[in-house]
């Protein structure tokens, strides 16, 4: 959280660290879906960060068939993204 915060990302600071190029970072897009994975005793997880711009439907459709369950995030501040 606090390396996006450093370069002005903190309001998505999760799409910043999963986003792993350099240009996705500055521009604050996601092109390609970024991954992690955190595992429990019992199972392993990982998160999918797919794009959400509209430029970029078919990487998201791509991310989204990976993913057995899915959460849409939709930020609700005035004024913030598209």
């Amino acid at each position: 959280h606090r390396l996006a915060a450093q370069n002005g990302r903190d309001s998505w600071w999760l799409a910043y660290l999963l986003d792993q190029d350099e240009d996705e970072r500055a521009k604050g897009k996601t092109v390609e879906c970024g991954k992690a994975y955190f595992p429990t005793q019992s199972k392993q997880y990982t998160i999918l960060d797919a794009p959400g711009h509209l430029h970029y439907v078919p990487n998201m459709i791509i991310g989204a068939t990976q993913a057995d369950i899915a959460l849409l995030v939709i930020s609700a501040r005035k004024g913030e993204f598209e």
